[in-house]
């Protein structure tokens, strides 16, 4: 069974925010227990998730959505067994998606989708100082521009900053094409082949070994108005969701060749 969610992708506003946090240092990273969406965090159970999400808000609605990988046995076209892929939640003012480690990894959290509105839009100002609270000093954030686009990111301690890029006066700031690697189900195909193409932030971020399972937990947060009508975020762990893609693929390939060895056993010639 396949699984869609549709993601708009918001431009962000926030020009005057910079200014108003000058003590802010970026580049900064964050230990990744302190980094989730609606307290939902990367490595967490579904019972875990469900439980933070209800937490958060007692009336959300959640569905969960269940995935097969299909196979072919050279005759026959297959699938795996059924998992849990995504759990769509709905709550006032918001819409999240959760997304979890694929088989034969244990279904954790690897990625959750926030896209939020408020009903008492607060300034750019007051949009970022609440983040900040939140999570403390960011890696990167965009530069200041009239009327708005703030794109800013919280990367975690210790791994590789694989969203964060550099600007023409050395400043970090978010990566131009950062969203297509956060963006589920397609975000490990993409990554893996900026990786190939040793896009230069990458290679920056990686250095010789091109291996992006390395890479980090990633948090990002956009709103394109002043005030902040509405907004979206995304928490990925990209390293983690590569290496656990790469598990599923020789998953695959092992039901793939069993099923092969059991349609070869199953074989006869016909009567001459």
């Amino acid at each position: 069974m396949q699984t869609g969610t549709v993601l708009s992708r918001l431009a962000l506003a926030g020009a005057l925010i910079v200014g108003a946090l000058p003590a802010l240092a970026q580049n900064a990273t964050t230990h990744a227990a302190k980094l989730d969406i609606a307290g939902v965090r990367i490595g967490m159970t579904e019972a875990e998730a469900v439980k933070a999400v209800q937490a958060f808000d007692a009336s959300a609605k959640l569905k969960r959505n269940l995935a097969t990988f299909p196979y072919f046995d050279g005759v026959n076209s297959l699938e795996s067994p059924e998992f849990l892929d995504q759990i769509g939640v709905t709550m006032a003012g918001s819409g999240i998606g959760i997304w979890f480690a694929s088989p034969p990894a244990e279904p954790r959290v690897i990625a959750v989708m926030r896209r939020g509105s408020a009903p008492q839009p607060p300034g750019s100002e007051q949009m970022m100082a609440s983040l900040v609270a939140r999570y403390g000093p960011y890696a990167a954030r965009t530069p200041p521009v009239a009327g708005g686009r703030a794109v800013v990111h919280w990367s975690e301690e210790g791994k590789p900053q694989c969203s964060v890029d550099k600007d023409r006066k050395g400043q970090r700031i978010p990566w131009n094409n950062a969203m297509g690697t956060l963006l589920q189900p397609g975000a490990v195909k993409v990554l893996e082949q900026y990786a190939r193409q040793r896009v230069p932030h990458l290679v920056d971020a990686l250095g010789p070994t091109q291996d992006v399972a390395r890479c980090g937990i990633v948090l990002r947060y956009e709103w394109n108005s002043e005030p902040v009508q509405n907004f979206e975020a995304w928490l990925v762990d990209q390293g983690g969701m590569v290496a656990s893609n790469r598990r599923s693929a020789e998953w695959v390939e092992q039901l793939k060749a069993e099923a092969v060895r059991k349609l070869k056993g199953q074989g006869a010639a016909p009567k001459f």
